[in-house]
Formats: structure tokens, sequence, C-alpha cells
């Protein structure tokens, strides 16, 4: 596929002669783009891999356009033309994120080097972008997100069981990610090119779950009329994910345990078992220990199950990750909803880290995704994050006991104040006062966080460590 190279001029003659001069040299599909709000729609609807953008421009300058269209894709190699060059202009603009930066007017030599330059650039960061969705990325792993410590303990426990067929016990609270972690475990299995069948298992009673995962002969029952292969069988050479393991039934157990031990079923009906060739991991939000204590499971199942256990954290307990799975959650959201670029508020983002989420990361998707549908503009604020009933109201804040007589406006900007001290506090403390560093981990830009950082007057060389 040849590569997209956008053109952005409010003069059509300098779009033309561009067009006409790399089309000569360079083997690339070249676009054109009036102004920046026509550049944003098309990068909304098609993937660019070079943006060639003037800074001068009507309802949209150079520099807000390369901001908003990084915004949309980081990744996206941006080089900046202008007749009002100085060297403040290119620095402002590779430091926002720009590639490179060219002055009119300029050599045919000078922009076919850069060009090509930057489609080379271009290649190399999506190479390795998919290699990394391939076997895991910087903050993330096949569908997990997250920088954190415990998260960064997940990635690993997952890229080290991977790659062998041991029993997986998947444990966590509802909506922590479990089933994701099913999926990556199975994605970088030497299983991965063969199904990953998944079996939730309290949706189905009984009788129906033992049918399901065993199949049946005809006959076997009223209405078996013919042979029916069962879940086990469909995931030959695969992996089966039994999701909420701790809910079937003792009967159901008994016959799972002959599964681990034999690695064998035997379809109701049949008087023959047959051998699979199937890698289990289950998954539970329940106590399987007690459940065990109460003669509810099976302890010699649970222990053919509890061969490797993995933990997957609360919410609560990985608060660190919020911007970063809230701006995961809405580039998703945005683009299954198709509303086009959409970013939360700093005040938004504050109420984002403010909530308890006994939900989990499940509860903030629903969130980032309700709010991203009903949002009218660009801006996602507070009250698109309340739900429907809520909507007209301000969130509730604890209050310090002291502050119960503020008036409300008063109260709720103090308690915004108080967090944000606290958070930043909290972030530059684990990035000893490095700001580069405090940014990454808090999901804000780095701009976006110096001016939170004056607003407030915090200081960020007031953590920086004590020299010896």
């Amino acid at each position: 596929m040849k590569d997209l190279i956008l053109i952005v001029d409010d003069e059509p003659d300098m779009i033309q002669g561009l067009k006409r001069l790399l089309a000569y040299e360079i083997d690339a599909r070249i676009e054109e783009a009036a102004d920046g709000i026509q550049a944003l729609e098309y990068i909304r609807q098609e993937p660019v891999d070079l943006l060639l953008t003037d800074i001068r421009m009507p309802h949209m300058d150079g520099m807000e356009l390369l901001r908003r269209a990084l915004e949309m894709d980081p990744m996206l190699t941006v080089v900046m033309m202008t007749a009002y060059g100085t060297i403040e202009t290119a620095v402002q603009a590779i430091k926002m994120g720009a590639y490179d930066f060219i002055k009119k007017p300029f050599t045919d030599e000078k922009v076919l080097h850069v060009v090509r330059k930057a489609l080379e650039r271009n290649r190399l960061i999506r190479e390795n972008l998919n290699l990394q969705r391939a076997v895991g990325g910087q903050h993330g792993l096949v569908g997990l997100v997250g920088r954190s410590e415990p998260m960064q303990q997940v990635f690993q426990c997952i890229r080290m069981v991977a790659p062998t067929d041991l029993t997986v016990l998947i444990i966590g609270e509802s909506g922590t990610g479990k089933d994701l972690a099913a999926r990556a475990i199975h994605a970088l299995s030497r299983r991965s090119k063969f199904p990953l069948v998944t079996v939730n298992c309290p949706t189905l009673p009984e009788q129906i779950l033992e049918s399901e995962l065993f199949g049946y002969r005809r006959g076997a029952f009223t209405d078996a009329r013919e042979d029916k292969e069962g879940l086990f069988q469909a995931a030959h050479r695969g992996t089966i994910f039994l999701d909420e393991i701790g809910d079937i039934a003792p009967s159901v157990q008994t016959k799972l345990l002959r599964v681990l031990q034999e690695k064998e079923i035997k379809p109701l009906g049949d008087s023959r078992s047959y051998r699979v060739d199937v890698r289990i991991i289950a998954s539970t939000n329940q106590d399987l220990e007690e459940k065990i204590a109460r003669g509810q499971f099976r302890e010699d199942l649970y222990y053919r199950l509890n061969v490797v256990t993995l933990r997957m954290p609360p919410l609560r307990e990985i608060r660190e990750d919020i911007p970063l799975l809230a701006h995961h959650f809405l580039k998703a959201a945005t683009t299954s909803l198709g509303t086009g670029f959409k970013h939360l508020s700093e005040e938004a983002m504050a109420y984002l880290l403010s909530q308890p989420w006994k939900g989990n990361a499940r509860e903030l998707q629903n969130t980032i995704h309700r709010a991203c549908a009903l949002c009218s503009g660009e801006v996602i604020e507070v009250k698109d994050l309340l739900p429907l009933d809520k909507r007209g109201q301000e969130p509730v804040v604890d209050l310090p006991s002291g502050d119960a007589f503020l008036p409300y406006k008063e109260a709720k900007a103090r308690c915004l104040e108080e967090f944000t001290r606290s958070y930043l506090a909290k972030v530059l403390r684990q990035a000893r006062g490095n700001v580069s560093e405090a940014a990454r981990r808090s999901g804000i830009e780095r701009q976006s966080l110096q001016k939170i950082l004056r607003r407030y007057g915090i200081r960020a060389r007031d953590y920086r460590p004590t020299p010896t």
C-alpha cells in the first residue's frame, strides 16, 4: 500500500506545485486540504502517513492543527512549512511534536530530502507499533492497559506464563479485565492460531452447561435430535476460558476435574471418551477457598486449576492508571461511535481520579463511552460524565466537616483544589521532581501540567532529591 501524504495550505498554487514535485519523485498517494478544519476531517476518516502543513492559514493555524492532529494520532509524522519562519517558531513546532520544519521559499531538493526522511521515519514508527501490538506495548499488553507497578507485574506474569501450557486461574473483582488477561495469554501462546473458546459459566444452567462443555449424542435427552460437538472439542489445540468458574455446579466440577486429570471428555449419552488437546484458563471473582470450606467447591479441582494464579488489581489500587485508561477508552469510543475527536477537560479528569469506581475499569469504560455518545462538543466536562438521571446536578463530593456551610461553588472549588494539590504532590514525589516523568505518569501533556503547577504555585524542584 502506498504512503499517504496530506498537503495543507490555503494557497492553491503552492499545493499544486508540491503535488507535481512529489508525484514525479516519490511513489506515494497525495491528497490536499485548504485549511486545518478540512485536514482534521480527512485524518478522522483515513490514516495519514505524512502531514505537510503551512503555519499561517485562515480558520485554524498550523500550530493548532499540529496539536489537534497529534491528539488524534500521536504517531503521525508532521512537517511544518512557513514563509514567516523564525527559530522560535521552529523550536516550538518541534517541541509540540513536529518532525521537521522548512521555510519558504524552499528548493525542490530540500523538500524531497525532508519528505523522504519523514516517510522513512513514519514507516519505522508504524512497524515498531505493529510489533508492540503483537507482543505487548509500552503501556499495555494485547488489550490490557496500564503503567502502574501492579499492572506491570500482571504483564510480566502473562509474558512468562503464555508460552507454557500451564493452567491459569485469574482472580479479581468484577470489571478488572480478567477476560482481557485470558485473551492476552492466548494471543501470546503457541496456540494463538487456534480457537479461544470463552464459556460464561453463570449464564448457563447446570444441565445446559454440561452438554455445552462436553457435547452429547443423539437421544441422550429429550431434545437431543442429533450429535453435537462440545466446547472442549471446539477448542481442540487452542484454549478454553471458563469465565467465573466459581459458579459451576458440583456435578460439572467432577467432570471438569476428569478433563484436567485425563485430558479426556465424555459426551452425554456416549460410552466412549475422547482425547482433547486444550489449555484451560479459568477466572473467578469469588473466594474459592471459602467456598471449599463451605463444601461448595471441590478442593482437588481448585488445586488443579490453581497451578498459576494471576491477580487483576481493582482500579482503586492503580489510580495512577486512570488517565491512561480514560484516554484509551475515549479513543476507542470515538472510533466506534464515529463522533470525531473529543478530549477530557482538566476538571473532568480530576473528577475521574476522585471517584471510587466500584465497578472498576468496566465502569470507567462505560462512563467514558456514555459521555462520548452524549457530549455534543469536543470537550467532555464533568457534567457529561454524570448518569442521565443526574444531569444538571453538580457531582457529589465529600466535604471536610469544617466546610459544611460554605457556599456550594466555593466548597466544590476548594475540594477540587485540595484533590489537585494532593495528586500533583504524589505524582511529583514519585517522579522525583522530574516534570516530564510526572506528565508521563499522570497522562497529562507536559505543557498542560506546567500550567497547572504554575496555577497552584507548586514548584517541581521542591520534590527533587537533596544532593548529599
